[in-house]
C-alpha cells in the first residue's frame, strides 16, 4: 500500500559555481554545507536532511572524483541488518567516493536512520537505488521518495535514530 504522495521541496539545477572538498574531508564538508543549509545538524530531521544530502551531491564536488568514472555516486539502500548488536532495519543515503593515486580506496559518506524491527520494516524487502550523476538526481529523488521503504521510514522518524558518517568500505 501507498502511503501517500511526496511533494518535491527541492530539484535539481546545475549550480552557478560547484564547490570543492578534498574527499578524505567529506564528513566535514557535508556538515559546513548542512550548516550552510540551515540544517540543524544536532538534530537531524528528515526531509530537511535528506534534501540537503541531495544538494550536497548537486552543488559540491569531491576533487579527483570523476562523475564519467563512477567515482562520485548516490546510493540509496534499506533492509534488516545486524551488525552484531541485534538487528535493526536502515534505512540510508550514501554518497560513495572512489580516490586514490596508486590504490584506488572506496568510502562512503553515510546518512543512516536506524529503526527497531517492526513487523512493518520486516514486511519490507532489502534493496537499493543508484544515481550515478548529479543530472540523473531528479529521477534519483522521484524513485527514492515514491520508495514504501522511505515512505514508512518518514512516518516513523521521529522515532529512528540518525547517524551520518565517513567509512572505507573497499
Amino acid at each position: 500500500t501507498r502511503r501517500g504522495a511526496s511533494t518535491r521541496l527541492w530539484s535539481f539545477s546545475p549550480p552557478v559555481k560547484v564547490d570543492m572538498f578534498a574527499p578524505t574531508k567529506a564528513l566535514d564538508a557535508c556538515r559546513a554545507f548542512f550548516i550552510q543549509q540551515g540544517v540543524n545538524i544536532d538534530v537531524l530531521r528528515f526531509d530537511a536532511t535528506i534534501i540537503a544530502f541531495f544538494a550536497f551531491y548537486c552543488e559540491e564536488r569531491a576533487e579527483g572524483c570523476s562523475l564519467n568514472a563512477g567515482s562520485d555516486i548516490l546510493i540509496f539502500e534499506w533492509g534488516a541488518v545486524d551488525w552484531g548488536e541485534g538487528e535493526h532495519f536502515e534505512l540510508n543515503l550514501a554518497r560513495q567516493l572512489t580516490f586514490g593515486c596508486r590504490e584506488q580506496r572506496v568510502w562512503q559518506l553515510k546518512l543512516t536512520y536506524a529503526y527497531e524491527p517492526t513487523e512493518t520494516f520486516r514486511a519490507l524487502s532489502n534493496g537499493s537505488r543508484l544515481c550515478p550523476k548529479p543530472q540523473d538526481l531528479d529521477t534519483f529523488r522521484d524513485a527514492v521518495e515514491a520508495s514504501e521503504a522511505y515512505l514508512i521510514a518518514k512516518e516513523y522518524a521521529q522515532i529512528g535514530i540518525v547517524t551520518i558518517g565517513f567509512y572505507r568500505v573497499a
